[in-house]
């Protein structure tokens, strides 16, 4: 996922104090990983206050006593969802960029399909005229500010981050993002953490457009993902990057006409987890 040539920073919030939470939606979750599992009872040591007086490095692991105070809201993980019904999610990251992300849509459009992407804040903003309104029938997730490796960010910076490109969604397109995908999906107690003050899940994916290997290809860049998908498959793809890149979106078509003859319909990460079996009960 790279994006090189962006080399502006999140920089910091003024002052001392952080910014605002956004509203909490009081969603219950029902699957996946709780942020404060691995934490142990010590970890609440942490002083309510310290994240605002102080800028610790950033915590490998949840169980980082010195770095690491629970929020208490559930964070789920989701790399597919389970479930018997033929769906399957399609994903962009890194965008929106110009040329890349038009055609994605004016080809999802075309199909009549829905997606979800997870933008980069920064180019969210600078692209905010280029999707506007285009965005209404997909799902925004949130990217980080300018494709943040959260897991190696202070927690300051990584909510900094998040929260901007949290912010920006819902100024331009009018959503509250429900969603995070960690770049290059690293995952770490400041990613749990950022993640859970946003009531956010994490997105991960199952299946990835493998464009660097088959991009000169294009039939086996198709098969490789129709062949592949499973129900409640997320795939990865994106709308920026290397030439290889542009090749995946332009085989678009041919991947979605692969997928619905094999009985498969197209929704959005959201809807795919509203789709999933009930939890299995403890034997």
């Amino acid at each position: 996922m790279d994006i090189s040539g962006e080399q502006t920073a999140a920089g910091e919030p003024r002052g001392a104090e952080r910014e605002p939470r956004p509203a909490r939606r009081h969603v219950l979750k029902r699957f996946g990983l709780a942020t404060g599992l691995a934490a142990g009872s010590t970890a609440g040591a942490v002083g309510t206050w310290a994240w605002v007086t102080e800028d610790p490095p950033a915590p490998a692991s949840a169980a980082s006593i010195d770095s690491w105070q629970p929020p208490g809201q559930q964070v789920d993980v989701i790399w597919a969802v389970d479930t018997t019904r033929r769906l399957v999610a399609l994903t962009f990251d890194d965008g929106p960029m110009e040329k890349w992300t038009p055609l994605a849509l004016d080809i999802l459009d075309e199909e009549k399909v829905p997606a979800t992407f997870f933008v980069v804040g920064s180019r969210l903003v600078r692209n905010a005229e280029l999707i506007k309104g285009r965005f209404d029938r997909h799902e925004v997730g949130n990217h980080t500010w300018n494709h943040d490796d959260l897991s190696r960010m202070s927690h300051k910076r990584a909510f900094r981050s998040i929260h901007r490109t949290h912010e920006a969604i819902r100024e331009i397109t009018g959503k509250d993002a429900v969603l995070l995908r960690p770049p290059w999906g690293k995952l770490g107690g400041t990613t749990l953490h950022v993640a859970s003050e946003h009531e956010y899940d994490l997105a991960l994916w199952s299946l990835l457009v493998r464009d660097r290997r088959y991009g000169d290809r294009p039939g086996a860049l198709v098969s490789d993902i129709v062949d592949h998908a499973k129900p409640g498959t997320i795939v990865l793809a994106h709308d920026v990057g290397q030439p290889s890149r542009l090749k995946a979106i332009r085989a678009l078509p041919d991947m979605i006409k692969g997928l619905r003859a094999r009985g498969f319909g197209f929704v959005t990460v959201s809807e795919l987890r509203r789709g999933a079996a009930p939890p299995r009960r403890p034997r």
